[in-house]
């Protein structure tokens, strides 16, 4: 409680899990005849969703698996995943959720042995056989995600938990849940149009795995990975000044029909 009350960050050196954590493992791959088990990716049904939450509904640390976890599995096996992040802070704003919530995909990449495609709930996830041997489970997911939000994010979030579900009704009657709001955030942006805004926004943040991609994302054209808005991007570079978006000041147009600005 003293923490909370002074506004002290807690600054975790070693996440406990059991496999090594580095953005060299982003690139990593996990194929058919490598993988101990896998979710979602068409196969079951799977999503992730981060939302904000009060601080005095949030404890800080906690993570939950309600349902059968990976050590149930044999080689090969498939399970129902629904992750929910929930994360409070004085500096938190709805508008953050969607941004911290593409991560997810990034620091679950930097796991040896976890790979990680999609977000929302198109998203696809596997564990090796290795990662599964060295006593990998679902609870290091939310370990995981609960050190690297910490590290990444710690100028406006004070508490990060984690809730992981593999019961298939469960997951199916959260992610309805889940779709709404999905569908209220992409509501937001149905009546805004290029013309209305004087600044679009570089995106860089795919180039671990595409390191001569950048997309300039607009109100009308979003990221070509479709997970990242204007106002995402927007969102993004307040909270990260210096990261993968950036403003770019669209100047006059000169050619309306393609597109096109003099600067």
């Amino acid at each position: 409680k003293a923490i909370e009350v002074r506004g002290l960050k807690i600054k975790i050196t070693e996440i406990p899990i059991p496999v090594s954590v580095s953005p060299a493992f982003e690139g990593e791959r996990i194929r058919k005849e490598e993988m101990h088990c896998e979710f979602g990716g068409q196969r079951t049904p799977a999503f992730e969703w981060l939302r904000m939450r009060d601080i005095s509904e949030v404890e800080d640390a906690s993570v939950e698996i309600k349902g059968a976890d990976v050590d149930s599995l044999e080689a090969g096996g498939k399970l129902p995943l629904g992750i929910i992040v929930e994360v409070a802070g004085r500096k938190m704003q709805p508008d953050f959720e969607p941004v911290l919530e593409r991560h997810i995909h990034t620091f679950m990449n930097e796991a040896q042995g976890l790979w990680h495609m999609g977000q929302r709930d198109i998203n696809w996830i596997r564990i090796s056989r290795g990662a599964a041997k060295a006593g990998f489970k679902l609870e290091h997911i939310g370990k995981l995600l609960h050190a690297k939000l910490h590290d990444e994010y710690s100028s406006i979030l004070d508490k990060v938990q984690v809730k992981l579900f593999t019961d298939q009704k469960q997951v199916e009657e959260l992610r309805k849940q889940a779709q709404v709001v999905f569908a209220e955030r992409d509501a937001r942006l149905a009546g805004m149009q290029d013309e209305d805004i004087d600044t679009f926004y570089s995106c860089t943040l795919c180039q671990s795995f595409a390191p001569n991609h950048l997309c300039v994302v607009s109100p009308e054209r979003p990221g070509l990975c479709g997970a990242y808005s204007w106002l995402d991007c927007r969102a993004a570079f307040e909270i990260t000044p210096s990261g993968p978006n950036q403003p770019i000041s669209k100047g006059n147009c000169i050619e309306p029909t393609i597109g096109q600005w003099d600067k």
